[in-house]
């Protein structure tokens, strides 16, 4: 009217999805974001690192626990033995105990301080867990396939004369965003003869977390 001509509908159209192209943009600029920082994630780069150096990812047992237990309980052992000048006892180890919630590998946590130990020549061990195999090779020495000069028998294994056992106990504490974790483990040595324990110690591990949120 009064010579002005209406704008068609058309460029209000085209103006419109003019002003919601970069509002788009964003939105799916964020969506692929997400997609990338929410997908499935895998550990695809590592690097090698100084077993006794003290790392600690998360409130569980970690091998700094099992190090820290196992060189204390060398070093004690070790004393009591050169004190009473006892030569080198033949120890065999019990099935480890664990008092713990959690799932903690202590054959291996053994094996260190057996290691250790025999290293050392302060102790001589006899494998316990190699008997029935060890059976079974003299039934087959024995059996008249083996040199009769070379044959292993029974009759020449050594006795035990003492029993090491461990227990390691736990337990944990929570107040509002902070967490302590508390271990003991014990070791002990019985004579098998007595039943006497003539030789035990302990260590104490206490840790403290605060917890924190991850992700983004």
């Amino acid at each position: 009217m009064n010579g002005i001509k209406a704008r068609p509908r058309k460029f209000f159209l085209n103006e419109e999805k003019a002003m919601k192209l970069p509002f788009l943009g964003t939105v799916i600029y964020g969506l692929l974001m997400f997609s990338a920082c929410g997908g499935p994630m895998a550990f695809t780069r590592g690097e090698y690192r100084d077993p006794n150096e003290i790392s600690m990812l998360d409130d569980k047992w970690n091998q700094n626990d099992m190090q820290l237990i196992a060189k204390k309980m060398v070093g004690s052992m070790g004393t009591w033995i050169d004190e009473r000048e006892m030569g080198k006892p033949v120890v065999i180890l019990e099935m480890p105990r664990n008092r713990t919630a959690e799932h903690i590998d202590l054959e291996s946590l053994y094996d260190h301080v057996k290691t250790s130990l025999i290293r050392s020549g302060k102790c001589t061990f006899l494998d316990k867990k190699a008997r029935n195999e060890i059976a079974e090779e003299y039934d087959y020495q024995g059996s008249g396939y083996v040199l009769s000069d070379e044959v292993q028998g029974p009759g020449n294994q050594r006795g035990a004369r003492y029993l090491m056992g461990g227990v390691i106990t736990s337990t944990s504490q929570e107040v509002g965003r902070d967490k302590v974790v508390y271990y003991k483990a014990t070791f002990e040595l019985t004579d098998i003869a007595t039943t006497e324990i003539l030789w035990t110690d302990h260590k104490e591990i206490s840790k403290h977390f605060k917890r924190r949120s991850i992700g983004f």
